[in-house]
């Protein structure tokens, strides 16, 4: 792989389908380890814990099995829990982390999903004003809920300072203003930047200001690029081109446009969402190469 970024996260949907079935289990760890993914980013664990709940030692050792297995026998090192608030973790997935003796069955990442700069979700009648802002008091809109996510990620960090087994607080952005990413760079450890689009070259034009943004604020968090492999985003063009060379276009396309980020943005990984979407087309793309 190239120089510039040797980590690929994939984040993983249908989740509550694929855990306890060792063939599906196996279907996505062997796609994982064919296409040197370091990281797996978990959703669906709120349904997860209706059928194994995360706090039983004895009954969440279906998934402590899986995060094993995704360790030691398929060699991804980091395993993510991804969620909405910090509740969510405070209440199961920290608790399962404790629960677990082996260091090889705890999640490595909090991934903080929450997406206050919907104008639709966190403006009135919205899901977010709904379920979190109204009920902790939090006037509904965009700086409502950015001062919700913010609390959340320090109530994250605070939650991962204690913790024995070293956990990394990561939030997804996207869209944000250059006052609100430097907050946001203060309370996680890693970042994921969004950059949606239906070629590596389009896929950057959308990250630009993202990236810009965090560029001017000198941080070296690690950063992370997000894909998504949806059809109408970046799926059709993987069905024809490699992981490896959507990458290398997109690093191109950053540094004709501005060579200091490269140098001075910590990218250290690029992230591909989400699983069922990307097997569809890098499937297409071996059956075509073959």
């Amino acid at each position: 792989m190239h120089s510039f970024a040797v980590q690929r996260t994939l984040y993983v949907d249908g989740f509550n389908n694929i855990l306890g079935s060792p063939m599906k289990e196996d279907k996505l760890l062997k796609f994982a380890e064919r296409n040197s993914f370091n990281t797996l980013i978990l959703y669906q664990l709120n349904k997860v814990d209706k059928r194994f709940p995360l706090t039983d030692p004895i009954k969440n050792s279906t998934l402590a099995k899986f995060i094993s297995k995704a360790k030691l026998k398929f060699g991804i090192p980091n395993i993510g829990a991804s969620g909405e608030a910090a509740s969510f973790f405070i209440n199961k997935i920290d608790i399962y982390n404790k629960s677990r003796k082996k260091r090889e069955e705890k999640f490595d990442i909090y991934n903080l999903e929450y997406e206050y700069w919907s104008s639709k979700a966190s403006g009135i009648d919205g899901y977010y004003c709904i379920n979190y802002l109204e009920e902790n008091m939090i006037p509904c809109g965009r700086e409502g809920s950015f001062k919700f996510f913010i609390d959340n990620l320090k109530d994250l960090k605070k939650l991962t300072s204690n913790s024995k087994h070293k956990v990394e607080v990561e939030a997804y952005a996207s869209f944000y203003t250059p006052n609100e990413i430097k907050e946001i760079i203060k309370n996680c450890d890693r970042l994921s930047i969004r950059a949606f689009g239906k070629n590596p070259k389009l896929s950057y034009s959308s990250a630009r200001r993202n990236l810009d943004y965090l560029f001017k604020t000198k941080s070296k968090i690690k950063t992370s690029i997000l894909f998504s492999t949806t059809m109408s985003n970046l799926g059709r063009w993987l069905k024809f081109d490699s992981l490896d060379k959507g990458e290398s276009l997109f690093i191109r396309e950053m540094n004709i446009d501005n060579s200091l980020i490269e140098k001075n943005v910590n990218i250290k990984s690029f992230s591909y969402h989400v699983y069922s979407d990307l097997e569809k087309s890098l499937s297409y793309y071996s059956y075509r190469k073959n």
